[in-house]
């Protein structure tokens, strides 16, 4: 269950760049599939979104917050809850140019501009979005509590059936020294939302995260 929610450039845009939606989800593995809800606030630059998932008795939760400042997507803060982490299951965690604070966590120094997990979803949406297929992400590993760098690569489209009918999406592969490869399954005709997320470990064990109900996209 560590890698529940690893499942989430060069263009100047605004935190309506993508629309405010609700989305429900079913988180699928081995132990049985779980409900997940997944809310997208954007206001003018700044974006909150949370991520909110019960697993039998056990709570997993993130909060967080960030900004578009020109080019870039800025992570400002985030809580998590992860009852499958080790200790502390519960931190906070605050972004700045050149380090990460936290008072559950060791604080980290960073030489490289890194993104929060949430945070990171929207950069991978943006990129769909915009034709730009092969890049890198230093990216703040919530169930690690360090930063890991990825790679990420634009396939080809395949087509993701849902209860709502089959939806033609945009697949990104992103790839780890750290962690197993992650694809994102990204929908054009649904304001670039990641329908589908699928989480390989290094075991070989699959877990999908995928949609299942029409998203309610929210009026301005």
């Amino acid at each position: 269950m560590r890698i529940i929610l690893i499942l989430l450039l060069t263009f100047s845009f605004f935190g309506d760049e993508f629309k405010s939606y609700d989305a429900k989800f079913a988180f699928e593995t081995k132990f049985g599939d779980f409900p997940l809800k997944r809310y997208f606030t954007a206001k003018d630059n700044e974006i909150n979104t949370r991520v909110k998932m019960q697993v039998f008795w056990l709570k997993y939760s993130i909060d967080s917050n960030f900004r578009i400042e020109g080019n870039n997507v800025i992570s400002v803060n985030t809580r998590v809850q992860d009852p499958f982490r080790d200790e502390p299951k519960k931190f906070s965690a605050n972004f700045s140019q050149n380090t990460i604070t936290s008072k559950e966590l060791n604080n980290i120094e960073l030489d490289r501009f890194v993104l929060e997990q949430l945070a990171s979803d929207v950069q991978v949406r943006l990129n769909a979005k915009y034709g730009v297929e092969n890049y890198a992400l230093n990216i703040f590993d919530n169930t690690k509590g360090e930063v890991v760098s990825k790679n990420y690569q634009q396939l080809n489209n395949e087509v993701v059936k849902t209860s709502f009918g089959d939806i033609e999406t945009i697949v990104v592969v992103a790839t780890s020294d750290n962690v197993g490869p992650i694809k994102y399954f990204i929908a054009p005709t649904m304001d670039y939302l990641i329908i589908k997320s699928t989480a390989t470990l290094k075991n070989g064990e699959e877990r999908v995260l995928i949609i299942s109900e029409m998203p309610k996209f929210l009026e301005e």
